[in-house]
């Protein structure tokens, strides 16, 4: 988002409105185990625990679900690493590297 920096020492800023930026995670929830090392990392809050599987005679924790999409912050991607299970999927970085702008 607005204000972040770069590993180039520059802030980014957003060149169109954060809305209009289809940049967000997507977890495979066959591959996710509800560990919540996602919701536990990500300082803007995109993920939380999604329904819990009232049907099933096991008692599981809930998947995570991407809640808050358009508080991921464009073109991050620390939270795949994060994922023990490699449920969590980004866009192709280089699709949206032009809605980014950096400025002194």
């Amino acid at each position: 988002m607005s204000g972040s920096v770069s590993q180039s020492g520059k802030k980014k800023r957003l060149l169109a409105p954060r809305e209009e930026i289809a940049w967000f995670p997507v977890i495979e929830s066959e591959l996710c185990n509800g560990c919540e090392a996602c919701a536990d990392f990500c300082r803007p809050g995109v993920f939380e625990p999604g329904q819990a599987d009232l049907a099933s005679e096991v008692v599981r924790k809930p998947k995570m679900t991407v809640a808050n999409p358009y508080n991921c912050v464009v073109l991050c991607t620390r939270c795949e690493p994060v994922c023990p299970s490699g449920a969590i999927t980004l866009p192709r970085r280089k699709a949206f590297e032009h809605f980014v702008g950096y400025v002194d």
